[in-house]
């Protein structure tokens, strides 16, 4: 359980963190597009939610699923 803890306490905040570069890059490239608050305000939260919803589930199930084959 301690090494389990440990990898998603080293994977979760970095993958987080990949997420919050990759959103920030995506909303510099829209931003010199021309997007306006319609998109920031609907498609871009909406990206950016699942997208760290979906992360955090990855990183769980990974570090649940490489626990169970030990």
């Amino acid at each position: 359980m301690k090494n389990f803890l440990w990898r998603t306490g080293l994977f979760l905040p970095a993958a987080i963190f990949a997420v919050y570069v990759l959103m920030a890059v995506i909303g510099i490239i829209a931003s010199i597009a021309g997007a306006g608050p319609l998109f920031y305000c609907t498609v871009y939260c909406k990206v950016g939610i699942a997208l760290v919803i979906a992360v955090v589930a990855a990183v769980l199930f990974s570090q649940v699923s490489f626990s169970l084959q030990k």
